[in-house]
């Protein structure tokens, strides 16, 4: 029987910003969650997409945050694309993490690597990216919250009426805990961007 390939595409800061302005947690155990989001299509790789706090901004939140990239690093096919904060501005704005992803998107795309792609973001910056994909003959699911506090209404309408929400029983299911110890299966090595899945 005929799997459709999926790849998940996580917007890490954007994620992280939603869980805490819609059910005050930060961080999800991504291994269970992507198999959730994408039910029985085959799981070809996970693309996760953020940046380094600022230490001087907080240690503590840095150091949580640290734990929480070594674990998902463990995770078996996973691709960390790292961008970075630039702290010139005020606050800091985070750089290129966004762009690794739609750009990952894109040519895994054209080199037919998934025939879905699941994208956990809200930011209507990845529009001409879902836009080239769904041109390209493939599908998006828009992964998000549908609330007044954190929504996803401008790129969920360019991805043909795909959306899944993140409800508050899915996040509280797979809230990501400190000292966990998710099974190591894969390198998760960060050199690999762009690297085929």
């Amino acid at each position: 029987m005929f799997k459709e390939r999926a790849i998940v595409f996580i917007d890490g800061n954007n994620l992280y910003n939603g869980l805490k302005a819609c059910y005050g947690i930060d961080r999800l155990e991504l291994g269970g969650f992507c198999k959730h989001i994408i039910k029985d299509r085959l799981l070809m790789g996970i693309y996760y997409a953020d940046a380094n706090f600022l230490q001087n901004r907080g240690k503590e939140n840095y150091n949580k945050q640290q734990e929480y990239f070594a674990d998902i690093k463990r995770l078996k096919n996973l691709r960390f694309l790292k961008g970075y904060y630039n702290s010139k501005t005020n606050p800091p704005t985070e750089k290129l993490a966004d762009v690794f992803l739609a750009t990952n998107m894109v040519d895994l795309c054209h080199r037919a690597q998934f025939d879905i792609a699941y994208l956990v973001s809200g930011d209507s910056d990845y529009i001409p990216a879902v836009d080239i994909v769904i041109r390209e003959g493939k599908k998006v699911m828009n992964v998000y919250f549908d609330n007044n506090t954190r929504n996803s209404y401008n790129l969920r309408s360019h991805c043909q009426g795909r959306f899944k929400n993140i409800t508050a029983t899915i996040a509280f299911q797979y809230k990501w805990t400190q000292n966990t110890n998710p099974e190591p299966c894969g390198s998760g090595d960060s050199t690999s961007i762009g690297s085929p899945v």
